[in-house]
């Protein structure tokens, strides 16, 4: 069952995950849920899990649900209503409205400083321990980052990483990456590398490397990677507010 929307590239789907923002600027909160129905025109969702922020869901309140698809994420305004009976509990959207397109999925990219601790993923020993080394990040999208390093990283040397970023996510590090192109600056490597998912993992390593990795390694899924875009559109979004781009 799917529900077509015009103005969204593909029908919305049951278990899909949606975003719901409710309030706005410093005060906004930020829930999660999937989609488990549609019933007429309202879409019924599971529970929304709260994520951050200060604002809480009330019944009939006016959101913002965002939704992420292959070619972009996409945003629409609705209410959620919270439907009981004697048994069960159950949370509707109301009908989309004022859809819009909010940016590419494939990657968009802002200016970010933050710590990472990096390592050659060739230089892990027989104890399972890698030699870690330096790195910082220049910028980031959901797709990679671009490295200054004071190791020279060059194109196809696959790394494994932890940075302060995951961390304030939550996501389970370290991730691993591959690096597509480098340079030189002021005596300075710089390296962008591109995120490897757990489902692209056997198209860089053989199944005897994968054993070996940390498991943190196969959990960077394409929800994770999700996560990465939507704390990504709400920096943007931040830095507009800011007149920082």
């Amino acid at each position: 069952m799917q529900l077509v929307l015009p103005q969204i590239s593909q029908p919305l789907k049951i278990w899909e995950k949606i975003e719901i923002i409710i309030g706005d600027d410093d005060n906004k909160g930020i829930y999660q849920a999937r989609i488990e129905d549609f019933v007429n025109d309202d879409i019924v969702i599971t529970p929304p899990e709260f994520q951050e922020g200060k604002t809480l869901l009330r019944d009939d309140s006016p959101v913002v649900v965002l939704v992420t698809k292959k070619d972009a994420v996409y945003q629409f305004s609705s209410r959620i209503k919270k439907i009981k009976d004697k048994k069960n509990i159950a949370y509707l959207l109301s009908p989309p409205k004022d859809i819009t397109r909010v940016q590419r999925r494939q990657f968009v990219r802002i200016d970010m400083f933050c710590h990472l601790r990096a390592a050659f993923i060739d230089s892990l020993d027989k104890d399972g321990k890698f030699k870690w080394f330096n790195a910082s990040s220049v910028n980031i999208s959901g797709g990679g980052m671009l490295l200054e390093c004071v190791e020279k990283i060059k194109p196809s040397d696959i790394i494994v990483f932890t940075s302060d970023v995951f961390s304030k996510l939550n996501i389970a590090q370290p991730v691993a990456a591959i690096c597509r192109r480098t340079y030189e600056e002021d005596k300075k490597y710089y390296s962008g590398v591109e995120f490897i998912r757990a489902d692209h993992l056997s198209l860089h390593l053989e199944k005897k490397q994968i054993k070996l990795l940390p498991h943190s390694i196969t959990l960077f899924d394409r929800f994770t990677q999700n996560q990465l875009i939507n704390f990504i559109f709400h920096q943007q979004i931040e830095m507009r507010k800011k007149g920082l781009i």
